[in-house]
């Protein structure tokens, strides 16, 4: 049935009428995305100046302590000579030492700003000697007296202080280096020797503009997201629940015309907040009415402005119809709550691809919906517009918002999804039969405090700590809830059936041929999506880290990943999904949630890939066995490799296709000795005769 414009425009009015007269919407949609910006950059710039005036203002207190601390305190003294000596004793010199019998106790209980450790080159060498992991030391003559200022980055004045105490010690070294030199006839002043000078290419706007471009997509989506979903939220889940969809679905108005005209609505308002996020930028930023510590004015003209409204436009049409997707398929004004906090953190994650150093628009990500436009917005404000591949950006984004925007009005047009009908025989029986109706929404649930938990815990605890949290709490924990709650056949769910023997064979073959593939899948992924080889050091050194025994990293990078992340995901979502989609379709979404949830975005495809092995052993074999013997084994060859020193990922070309023969032979045995997974989709329906 066609959509008749004029009607479409009637109701869009009604809504928008409604929509405006609701105070609590106009609050949170239109007043909050127009005020929190100036009230940021106002915030930000008065809270910066106020941190720079204490920092500036603070006598800084600190303790000396080691067996050289008369030497350290002579060092002190003329350190403090030769600061008054140079300011002509304007400037006052802002340490004072204090008395702590335990100055690492004073540090923690904030006694103390920092303290300095006074020790020989000799007993510096002897000490970190005996730390196995600790940094060797530089030769230096053993009777040289060595400082070590100690303090808590994670306090401001403390990370101040130890940072000025080094400057003050540094200049007054080379003051007397100055002074030596010149009493031996050395000819130079020790500034004119091997001077060095630096000269910044980039301008004050450039500088500003890579600043302002890290930032600025994430704020915007968390406006577009937060904003747009209180309309998209009550427009159809809340009515919904009101029941005040029946009277309009009683009229003549057909159904893809109620959706048409809620899009719009949701559209306009995703639009509105974009207009004004920018604006924004330029009247408060771009024609400086609140100052900020960087010069950010140099970055945003007018020009700029409006070529940031387009790239945006795109934008706020994919969330709007994401949005009106995610209210359609609630069936309550709660359950579109519950819905949305895990599209609200997918939704903000490609916007932080302008955070990826030496991510270029002209790559992979050019065709990567928002994650493309976060990059172009990065490059526009530095002033290195690609205008051919911000074209592309474009279209993609667009493309992503079109596609979404049809899927939803197929859709919600539906009786089953539009009208608040009667609960289906699923959710009478309840149990087994509501499961995959649900799974979904569990895994986005579980993926969202996944994603908490490693932000919080990645920095604060080891890696054994958070690897049992994340295998152990979430995954099993979060599997038994589920068969527990939907009281669930546990053999069944989990596919705990025998495999024929040949299935064995055919695993330990490919555990080396499918790490070999998936390296050279990544080698090639790496062309087009170049990865930082400093991002992937920083996780080497996390996920192996010198300080954890090998003893303790197997069964914990090998084992429980092989049995917790199989139950969870070749078991309950497999299970879940097995009867929605086609075979094809199962284990590729099995293997992109995987990729999703091992959370760094150079880890999704690697990890997508495996997931897609794992799960298509399972449809061919009917039993999940298999796929925690291979995950198990991959992983433990993984760590041997990097153990050993092995470098997989330098290999000749032609070693990678043969790998992935032998992975596709892997497969035939497979396939010849299958024994598949009960209850499949067919893949096509079957003609009548």
């Amino acid at each position: 049935m066609a959509v008749r414009g004029p009607l479409v425009a009637a109701l869009f009015r009604t809504e928008l009428r409604m929509m405006l007269r609701d105070r609590r919407t106009i609050l949170l949609s239109i007043v909050l995305p127009l005020a929190v910006l100036p009230i940021m950059l106002f915030a930000s710039h008065a809270m910066n100046e106020r941190r720079e005036r204490r920092l500036e203002e603070t006598v800084y207190e600190f303790a000396v302590t080691g067996p050289r601390g008369a030497g350290a305190r002579d060092l002190l003294d003329r350190v403090r000579r030769h600061a008054e000596d140079t300011t002509g004793g304007d400037t006052p010199f802002r340490f004072r030492e204090v008395e702590a019998a335990d100055p690492a106790q004073a540090l923690e209980n904030s006694q103390v700003h920092f303290y300095l450790d006074a020790r020989s080159a000799a007993e510096v060498k002897d000490m970190l000697e005996r730390d196995d992991a600790a940094e060797r030391p530089a030769a230096r003559p053993p009777d040289v007296l060595v400082l070590t200022t100690v303090f808590r980055a994670d306090r401001d004045d403390s990370e101040s202080g130890a940072s000025r105490m080094r400057r003050a010690l540094a200049d007054t070294r080379r003051a007397e280096r100055g002074v030596i030199l010149r009493q031996a006839g050395f000819p130079l002043a020790i500034a004119d020797v091997a001077a060095v000078d630096a000269a910044n290419l980039a301008s004050e706007g450039q500088v500003a503009g890579l600043t302002l471009g890290r930032l600025l997509t994430p704020l915007l989506l968390l406006f577009l997201l937060s904003g747009s979903a209180v309309v998209a939220i009550d427009s159809l889940a809340g009515e919904k629940e009101r029941g005040t969809l029946e009277t309009l679905l009683t009229t003549a108005v057909s159904r893809a015309e109620i959706v048409a005209a809620k899009h719009l609505l949701i559209l306009t308002v995703a639009v509105v907040i974009t207009v004004i996020q920018v604006a924004n930028l330029l009247v408060y930023v771009g024609f400086e009415l609140i100052p900020t510590t960087t010069n950010f004015a140099a970055a945003v003209t007018p020009l700029t402005a409006i070529l940031l409204l387009l790239l945006y436009l795109p934008v706020a049409g994919l969330v709007a119809s994401v949005l009106l997707l995610v209210s359609g398929h609630a069936r309550s004004y709660k359950e579109a709550q519950l819905y949305f906090f895990p599209v609200f953190l997918m939704g903000m994650l490609p916007g932080l691809a302008a955070m990826l150093p030496g991510l270029p628009l002209r790559s992979a990500i050019v065709v990567v919906p928002v994650a493309n436009i976060s990059v172009a917005v990065k490059e526009l404000l530095i002033g290195r517009p690609d205008w051919l591949f911000f074209a592309l950006a474009w279209v993609a984004t667009a493309a992503a918002a079109g596609w979404t925007a049809r899927l939803a009005t197929r859709a919600l047009s539906t009786e089953r999804l539009i009208a608040p009908v009667a609960a289906e025989a699923a959710e009478l029986l309840g149990g087994p039969a509501l499961f995959p109706r649900h799974v979904v929404r569990w895994f986005a649930i579980l993926w969202a405090v996944t994603l908490i938990v490693s932000l919080n815990l990645e920095t604060r605890v080891d890696l054994r700590v958070q690897t049992l949290v994340n295998l152990v709490g979430l995954f099993l924990g979060g599997s038994i809830l589920m068969i527990r709650r939907y009281r669930l056949d546990v053999r069944q769910t989990l596919a705990l059936r025998p495999v024929k023997p040949a299935v064995w064979l055919a695993v330990m073959v490919g555990v080396p041929a499918g790490m070999l593939t998936g390296i050279g899948v990544f080698r090639l992924a790496n062309i087009i999506l170049p990865v930082p080889p400093e991002v992937i050091e920083a996780f080497s050194r996390f996920l192996l880290p010198e300080s954890v025994p090998m003893w303790q990293l197997l069964p914990l990078l090998t084992i429980l990943p092989g049995i917790c992340e199989e139950i969870a995901f070749r078991g309950l979502l497999l299970h879940g999904l097995h009867r929605r989609l086609h075979p094809a379709a199962v284990a590729l979404a099995v293997g992109l949630t995987f990729g999703l949830f091992h959370v760094s975005l150079f880890r999704i495809l690697p990890t997508a890939y495996l997931g897609m092995l794992f799960a298509s052993v399972v449809l061919l074999t009917g039993s999940i066995f298999p796929a925690m013997a291979w995950h198990g084994l991959h992983n433990g060859l993984s760590l041997l490799a990097s153990q050993s020193g092995w470098q997989l990922s330098s290999l000749e070309p032609r070693t990678y296709a043969l790998a992935a023969a032998a992975l596709a032979a892997c497969f035939w045995i497979i396939w010849r000795n299958r024994t598949p997974y009960p209850g499949l989709r067919p893949w096509r329906r079957s003609r009548p005769a």
